[in-house]
């Protein structure tokens, strides 16, 4: 495939050019190891993306044998021969020496080593659950993210599905009851301390929206068909700009402020279109205390 590709576009390339490709199976590449490893391309090395292996090898032909140490004898594994696992994430090398070798290391090989939790390759299911599980449960709750952005004036958020688990009781006389979680009341103090007010933003009508914004104490504004506009509107009587906004949202109906807001979460259980549209998902669910995890991290990066 790759000879394919460098024939086809053979006149559009310099001859010292270097090749490089990153395979789809493998989500979790940061550009700093492309650079590195197109930078050792450049130098006229194969570079490939690698992490350290620190561990017995053993293989098998007619019986089962170690292959970097004796079978009498266990050394300690820092102790061992220096060894690296190719991730299959990168590779690139120079243009010319592939031409003349037909293979990815055609040159002196030299591996980037990248982050042990970023060499998962995918393919079959268990590894995508996994692959799920490190973007949501690992990648989100890097607390420096925060830092890189202009702290907000207002967190405008949604009320069920963020402030609660987005489920409702109903009473045989109709009476609707949530479940709210007392973190939140505690975090608006926390974001206040830091200078941002909080205001919910709803479709629903309920009453158990005030009594709860009450509680908190902040705004909430209810029975938003469009919730663009109504915070524009109320950002533009305060003489801010949608620049000063951070929104929290969990379903379609949040998309439209996900994308005009700074900055937009969702938490680890919204709806796949907010999913993909949120900038910073939450490893919490809706309910559990969404905003209690903004102000800690918040806290942190300052």
């Amino acid at each position: 495939m790759i000879l394919e590709v460098v024939s086809r576009f053979e006149n559009q390339r310099p001859a010292d050019a270097t090749i490089g490709f990153c395979q789809v199976t493998s989500p979790f590449i940061e550009s700093k190891s492309i650079n590195e490893c197109f930078s050792l391309a450049d130098q006229g090395f194969s570079a490939f993306s690698a992490v350290e292996f620190h561990g017995f090898i053993w293989s098998k032909e007619e019986t089962w044998n170690p292959v970097d140490h004796p079978i009498d004898y266990r050394p300690r594994r820092q102790d061992l021969k220096s060894k690296v696992k190719e991730t299959g994430a990168i590779y690139c090398f120079p243009l010319q020496n592939f031409k003349q070798k037909k293979y990815r290391i055609c040159s002196e090989p030299r591996p980037v080593l990248v982050n042990p939790v970023h060499v998962i390759e995918i393919d079959d299911f268990v590894e995508l659950q996994l692959a799920n599980l490190i973007a949501t449960q690992h990648e989100v709750n890097n607390l420096d993210q925060l830092s890189n952005f202009q702290k907000p004036k207002i967190i405008f958020t949604d009320f069920d599905g963020c402030l609660t688990d987005d489920k409702v009781k109903v009473n045989i006389f109709g009476r609707e009851s949530v479940r709210a979680n007392r973190k939140d009341g505690l975090a608006v103090k926390r974001l206040r301390t830091l200078g941002i007010d909080v205001v919910i933003t709803t479709m629903e009508t309920n009453e158990v929206v005030i009594t709860r914004a009450k509680k908190m104490k902040v705004e909430a504004l209810r029975g938003l068909e469009d919730k663009v506009q109504a915070i524009s509107d109320y950002i533009n009587i305060q003489n801010l700009s949608w620049s000063d906004v951070w929104y929290v949202g969990n379903d379609v109906n949040d998309l439209g402020a996900i994308e005009k807001a700074a900055l937009s979460f969702c938490p680890i259980d919204a709806s796949p279109e907010v999913f993909a549209k949120a900038q910073i998902v939450l490893s919490r669910r809706g309910g559990d205390g969404l905003l209690a995890e903004i102000a800690s991290r918040l806290e942190r990066s300052n």
